[in-house]
C-alpha cells in the first residue's frame, strides 16, 4: 500500500498525529515521533506515554495517522495490536533504543495499513484515496 513516495514523505517528518476512539467513539490524538515503517504495509510507533490511546485501541483496533508538511500530507487507516512482549515488541525496542539508548518502551503498537488518503488542500487531491 505504502508507495515510495509516501514512504520517503514518512521518514521526512520527525512528528505525526496518532487518531484513537473508544468503544463509544470518543475520540484521542496523540503525537507520534518514534514511529518506523516495516514493509509496505506495516508501520510500528513505540508507546512511552500513550495511556489514552492505548486503552482505546484496547477497545478499538481502528487508528488513522496523519503527517502533513507545508501543503503536502497523507492519513493512513489501519488496524492496530498492541505488544509488551514477543518477538515483535523486543525487535522494535532493539531498533528504538539503539536510536535512543534512554528511550521508556511501555509497549509497542502495530499498524496494519487498510487505507491511505491526502490530506494535501486542493480540490483534486484533498480525501482522495490512494
Amino acid at each position: 500500500m505504502l508507495t515510495e513516495e509516501i514512504i520517503s514523505f514518512f521518514n521526512s517528518v520527525s512528528i505525526m498525529a496518532l487518531g484513537t476512539a473508544d468503544s463509544k467513539g470518543t475520540p484521542n490524538v496523540s503525537a507520534i515521533a518514534s514511529k518506523k515503517i516495516i514493509d509496505a504495509n506495516t508501520i510500528l510507533t513505540i508507546d512511552t506515554f500513550h495511556n489514552k490511546t492505548i486503552e482505546n485501541i484496547l477497545e478499538n483496533d481502528k487508528v488513522s495517522l496523519a503527517m502533513w508538511r507545508d501543503s503536502e500530507g497523507y492519513q493512513i487507516k489501519g488496524k492496530a495490536k498492541y505488544h509488551t512482549e514477543g518477538d515483535f515488541f523486543e525487535k522494535a525496542k532493539e531498533w528504538i533504543l539503539e536510536l535512543k539508548p534512554k528511550k521508556i518502551v511501555k509497549g509497542v503498537l502495530e499498524i496494519s495499513i487498510t487505507d491511505i488518503y491526502y490530506l494535501t488542500p486542493n480540490y483534486e487531491l484533498a480525501g482522495k484515496s490512494i
